[in-house]
Parts: structure tokens; sequence; C-alpha cells
């Protein structure tokens, strides 16, 4: 695999020796990804396996699967089920709908090691329930932490950013935030919860990179939840704008 890394503070190069002697300080480690990239998937992988080959624990948690599916994880990740079973019992084709291709090298690769699979997305039926909720309300349910955090200004920027400039969201603007909110804190909440319970793990984080671009979904949610400051690798889409947005970014 030919990727290139660069030191997000000062926008220097960095060979990979020196990056994985940077993640390896860190409990988890976000490999953010651009869904359809299979070079992001390699790069997830890279990380993955140099974990595990220096002697970690190692847990994989995915955005691909929902939590309510977590069991058919760990079913196939012991052997109880084939993949073709586990792909259908956990919905892929209609929950997330991407190449399978992409990622399987990483689930195989967690079974044939013994690793443990994380479900982190929340269930598709809640998320539709939360556009119409309070914060208040959130605050209630099982799938988020009791402590959800608001969005602030600078993640309502940010959002207003990633939405672009379409006509008709300021309509439905709030009810999309809170959608995203539940999202960034849902996935953050599942992940604290397994570094609370597994003290002896490190979590790769498989996600989309605009759930950690900035820290501004997750990592500074599941630090908020656990004090665990996260490493966060994200895909250089313009140098200038990425710096200070991650700790390290890579290109292909």
């Amino acid at each position: 695999m030919n990727v290139c890394f660069f030191d997000l503070s000062t926008g220097g190069k960095l060979d990979w020796d020196s990056v994985l002697s940077r993640v390896e300080k860190h409990r988890v480690i976000y490999v953010g990804e651009i869904h359809d990239l299979k070079a992001s998937h390699e790069l997830q992988m890279k990380v993955i396996d140099a974990l595990v080959g220096r002697g970690y624990k190692v847990a994989v948690a995915l955005e691909m699967f929902q939590q309510n599916y977590q069991k058919f994880l760990d079913e196939y990740t012991a052997g109880k089920l084939s993949e073709v079973e586990m792909l259908y019992l956990t919905e892929w084709h209609k929950n997330w709908g991407m190449d399978i291709s992409l990622y399987r090298d990483i689930w195989r690769y967690a079974r044939e090691k013994s690793l443990k699979l994380l479900a982190i997305n929340i269930p598709t039926e809640f998320r539709k329930k939360v556009r119409d909720m309070t914060y208040s309300q959130m605050r209630k349910t099982k799938y988020l932490p009791p402590d959800l955090q608001e969005p602030d200004e600078e993640y309502i920027k940010y959002f207003r950013k990633a939405l672009g400039d379409h006509k008709g969201l300021d309509k439905d603007f709030d009810r999309m935030l809170r959608v995203m909110i539940a999202w960034d804190e849902g996935m953050a909440f599942s992940i604290s919860k397994f570094l609370k319970e597994n003290p002896e793990y490190k979590v790769v984080v498989v996600v989309g990179y605009g759930h950690i671009y900035g820290r501004f979904g997750i990592p500074s949610r599941v630090e908020r939840m656990t004090g665990e400051r996260g490493f966060v690798f994200i895909p250089i889409l313009n140098i200038k704008e990425d710096l200070g947005n991650g700790d390290v970014g890579y290109c292909f």
C-alpha cells in the first residue's frame, strides 16, 4: 500500500514507524474513512494488524453495524455463524449497503485472530424517532448517555458546512441536527462503555471521517465520557484546511 502521512499539527511528513509510535500511546484510535475508497480500508487493516502484531488486545468498533445486532457479530467471530449468515442477520444490505469487499478483510481478520467486533451505530428506527424528541427526552433513552451534550456553535457551524448549500434545509435543520447529535453521542456512548468495562483493550474505530473530523463528533464525546483522548486519522482532502483537524492525515 503506497500511503503518505502528514502531521496535522505542523504539516510535515511522517513515516509509518513514527505514526505507529504515536498511535501506541492511545487506547482509542479513530481511522476515518471515505466509505467507498479502498485505500481507507487498507489503512484501517494496517493499523489493526500493527497493534495486534505488537501484542495488544484489540477490539474493532464498526459504524457499519447497529448496536441491536451485536450478538450476531459475537457469534460470527466465535465461528458460530458464516459470513453470509452474519451479513443477513445484521441486515447489511438494508442498513449499510456498501460493497462488502471493502470491509470483509477486517471482519475476517477479526475472526481469524479472535478479536472483538463492536457494533456501535444506533438503530435506524431509533434514529427516526429522535428527530421529534427534545434533548431532555433523548437523555432518557437507552442508546444515548444521560449527560448527552447539546450542540455548541462550533458543532453547528461544522454541521452546516457538511450539509452544503441545499434548498429547504433550514426547514428541517433542527431535526437533522438532533439526528446527527444522536448518531455521534450514541456511537461515542457505545465505545465509552466498552472502554470502561474492558480496560485492557485498545479500540480501533472504523467510521466515516465526518464523525471524527476536528474531533467534533465522536472523539470529543468519548473524551468527555472516559477521559481518553483518542488518536485521529483523517483522509487529506485539502491540507491547508485539514491542519489541526486530526492528529495524522493520510493520502494515497
